[in-house]
């Protein structure tokens, strides 16, 4: 087993699970529930999460005793803000391997778009994926469509959570679809649930999502806009680990 494998195999340590709270949304601007992500961050860290998926300044703050047991997990890549005219195919990265060393990364999220006209930023993310491998980082791939309104399909959670395991990625987080089954059984990687747009209950999706096959959650609006994230935490912990 080399440093990959093991850094890899860390991420689900906790029963083959993985559960964070993703806070990384603020990167494009203002957001409900995001006016504070450290306090955020110390409020959940009493919980059953086993990390937190952050931007660059918030992962400064995960040397505090409260959390620095946590997992920190990355955003590496970015597209542009909320007031681009666009989205973007090209999802750079624009935190290098030896920054996310420096700060103690578990591993980093990349996006991945496919649709039109993909090839230059597929080809883009492989080599990026190949980079961060040389240091022994693991690359949790997300899967977007350049057609952002068909993201949660099954063509592209599908096919594109296939074509980022192929490429490199060690764990894949994708939307929650129809056939949801198949995209976790065609996925020769982990598959964990990413939340996607706030919804009325997420224990439903994530009951789900579970029985599909999923190996943990990475859950952001629906955390941390809920009135409680602690107690709805604990509920979700439940229906993940049983």
């Amino acid at each position: 087993m080399n440093g990959l494998q093991r850094n890899t195999a860390r991420l689900f340590q906790n029963g083959g699970k993985l559960f964070v709270l993703a806070m990384d949304h603020a990167q494009t601007g203002i957001m409900e529930g995001l006016t504070d992500v450290k306090a955020t961050m110390r409020l959940c860290a009493v919980t059953e999460l086993d990390g937190f998926l952050v931007n660059v300044e918030p992962a400064r703050a995960m040397v505090e005793p409260a959390l620095i047991q946590k997992k920190l997990i990355l955003r590496s890549s970015f597209g542009g803000t909320r007031l681009s005219s666009s989205f973007s195919s090209m999802h750079r990265n624009h935190v290098s391997p030896e920054t996310a060393l420096s700060l103690g990364a578990d591993a980093v999220v990349m996006m991945i778009v496919f649709g039109e006209d993909d090839a230059e930023g597929v080809q883009q993310a492989a080599a990026d994926i190949d980079a961060y491998h040389q240091y022994g980082i693991p690359v949790i791939a997300e899967i977007l469509a350049v057609d952002f309104s068909k993201t949660q399909t099954f063509e592209v959670q599908a096919n594109g959570a296939r074509a980022a395991a192929e490429l490199g990625a060690d764990v894949i987080k994708a939307f929650y679809t129809e056939r949801f089954d198949e995209v976790v059984k065609n996925c020769p990687v982990p598959v964990i649930l990413a939340g996607g747009p706030k919804e009325r209950d997420i224990s439903d999706v994530a009951k789900a999502a579970v029985a599909d096959g999923v190996s943990g959650f990475a859950f952001g609006r629906n955390l941390f806009q809920a009135e409680n994230p602690p107690e709805l935490i604990a509920r979700l912990n439940q229906i993940l680990r049983g």
